[in-house]
């Protein structure tokens, strides 16, 4: 499985590559299109349709026509579909951003709180973000109260978890060592 794993997401990355250099100036704009494809992909019931093995390529290939999209996009994604690779599509997005943001110096931090963060918070924690990544950092929030208070912060590959959960895990292993 995790063979598997490795192989389908170099597979992504080729692709997101290949999507990468053949955008050229237009990379921001076909990233936002990208976007926008996946949204309609994960509307249930065409999910349900494009995903299945028994669908026919020809009406995958229908339903990428029928969304209009640049011709750099529309022909990337019948490329994946005549591929069989379309299960693929959400991690060659993810990369195929990665590469984009890269180009512009820029990460995203995937940062999860236990309640709303207020705007000001936002914005001294994508300071810091940025003064410790020498990077420009996009901000993209959850709320998950299971983190009890504090952040848990995923930026660059790196994991911070600074939550109370994980203090008081810490906490508990300390005193039964």
């Amino acid at each position: 499985m995790s063979m598997n794993i490795t192989r389908n997401s170099q597979i992504a990355n080729r692709y997101a590559r290949a999507l990468f250099l053949a955008a050229g100036e237009t990379r921001i704009e076909l990233d936002e299109e990208l976007k926008k494809v996946l949204k309609v992909l994960e509307d249930p019931v065409v999910s349900r349709v494009f995903y299945h093995p028994r669908t026919a390529r020809e009406r995958k290939a229908e339903l990428i026509r029928l969304m209009q999209l640049s011709p750099v996009l529309q022909s990337f994604l019948l490329l994946v579909v005549e591929k069989g690779r379309e299960a693929l599509l959400p991690f060659i997005a993810q990369d195929f951003e990665r590469l984009v943001l890269e180009e512009q110096n820029t990460t995203v931090a995937e940062v999860t709180s236990a309640v709303e963060m207020r705007s000001e918070e936002r914005n001294a924690l994508e300071r810091r973000l940025s003064t410790l990544t020498g990077k420009k950092v996009l901000l993209r929030t959850a709320v998950d109260p299971g983190v009890g208070g504090g952040l848990v912060i995923k930026v660059d590959g790196k994991v911070l978890d600074a939550s109370l959960k994980h203090r008081l895990e810490l906490f508990a292993q300390s005193i039964t060592n």
